[in-house]
């Protein structure tokens, strides 16, 4: 089976493709190629290596017109991962010094378009009668469904991993938070039977009082965890954002709030974003809520919300305040679960709301960046993925 003195015949077909025609005839070749449903196949002549065909379904695969290329291994060799180059090469090796060891794995290919094919690329070593490989005959599939399949299950293992560590961490959190006030509420039913035993009915009305407000705290404490708890493990698809109209709503959700301290919100032009919209949302009413929250007594609150382009395609977005600030030693704690800095008595909150937007800033390819503003008030900085805009036709 030796060479011809040109790789084509007279009928214009290269003299491997000829040899292959006659090879397939044979029962074991045969069953080899059956063996799997093909993306192509390839016969290599092992005493010309310079001579290898390859067939146009190969090409096909990796979007490339088999007609601009020359049946020789170093057409596809700059298209294939250099690692996986390694261990093709290696698996050649052994196959060729053992039948035993098969020729067999998963390769990397470049696509016309850049994106990556993955290929199982397998081949037997056909031999001269002294067991001399002289030729190698192969075949293509296209396995990257299945490749792109198996990403995304790791992926999604790997989130699932994190979101029941979080989920652990965030059970432990809320039990210990939720006591205090399940423990507050048992201590005042308690009173409360003891004072109706007595006839000291005074006492049942101011207890029943205390009983309200906590049981009122513990109800917004739970809603607060209700709308972190949608956060853990989710990733919601993003879209076009217009911030203008999402902080509209959100001014006009705390319209009473901002009419009863006598807040001043200037907003924007912020412009579009890619993101999701109800995250966003809760995250800028938390910051514009705990903006008004924590005032200086007497007080009036002033709130600017800008955005600025920034680097990597993105939008700088920034939360300004006149209120109290936070001190630079805690300015990561406060994203903490239940982080609370200040008395109940001087500040009502549930030490969720921040740790909930560091969570939005996160699922948004971010953080929140905290400093203190001129007047003393708190700066929140976060970056947004910015609305890739196709050009206009001309």
């Amino acid at each position: 089976m030796g060479a011809l003195a040109t790789p084509f015949s007279g009928d214009g077909r290269h003299y491997l493709e000829q040899e292959l025609d006659e090879l397939v005839q044979q029962k074991k070749i045969w069953q080899f190629l059956r063996g799997g449903s093909l993306d192509g196949v390839w016969y290599w002549d092992l005493e010309e290596p310079d001579n290898e065909w390859m067939s146009p379904e190969f090409w096909a695969l990796l979007g490339i017109d088999h007609r601009s290329r020359r049946h020789d291994p170093s057409e596809w060799q700059d298209l294939i991962h250099p690692d996986d180059l390694q261990t093709a090469t290696e698996n050649f090796v052994a196959h060729c010094d053992d039948p035993k060891h098969p020729y067999d794995q998963i390769v990397r290919y470049r696509h016309a378009d850049g994106s990556t094919v993955w290929v199982r690329c397998r081949g037997l070593a056909i031999r001269s009668r002294d067991g001399t490989p002289i030729r190698m005959l192969g075949t293509h599939n296209d396995v990257t469904a299945l490749k792109l399949a198996e990403e995304r299950a790791l992926h999604d293992r790997g989130v699932a991993a994190h979101a029941n560590e979080e989920l652990q961490a965030f059970a432990y959190s809320t039990s210990h938070d939720l006591k205090s006030p399940a423990n507050t509420i048992r201590m005042l039913l308690q009173e409360m039977r003891h004072a109706l035993n007595s006839g000291d009915f005074e006492d049942i009305e101011f207890l029943l009082g205390k009983a309200e407000t906590t049981n009122e705290a513990m109800r917004t404490l739970v809603d607060k965890l209700l709308e972190y708890t949608r956060m853990i493990g989710t990733e919601s698809q993003h879209e076009a954002v217009d911030l203008d109209a999402l902080l509209a709503e959100v001014v006009q959700n705390l319209e009473a709030d901002i009419t009863a301290s006598g807040a001043q919100v200037s907003i924007g032009p912020l412009g579009s974003v890619s993101g999701v919209a109800w995250q966003l949302g809760q995250m800028f009413q938390n910051l514009i809520a705990n903006a008004i929250k924590f005032q200086s007594a007497g007080g009036s609150p002033s709130i600017q919300i800008a955005a600025t382009q920034a680097p990597a395609g993105r939008v700088k977005v920034e939360v300004t305040d006149n209120g109290i600030g936070v001190a630079p030693e805690d300015r990561k704690r406060i994203f903490e679960l239940f982080s609370k800095l200040h008395r109940p008595s001087a500040y009502q909150g549930s030490g969720v709301g921040l740790a909930l937007c560091n969570r939005v800033a996160r699922a948004h390819g971010s953080t929140i960046d905290v400093r203190a503003s001129e007047s003393g008030g708190t700066v929140f900085s976060l970056s947004l993925p910015r609305v890739q805009t196709k050009p206009k036709e001309q």
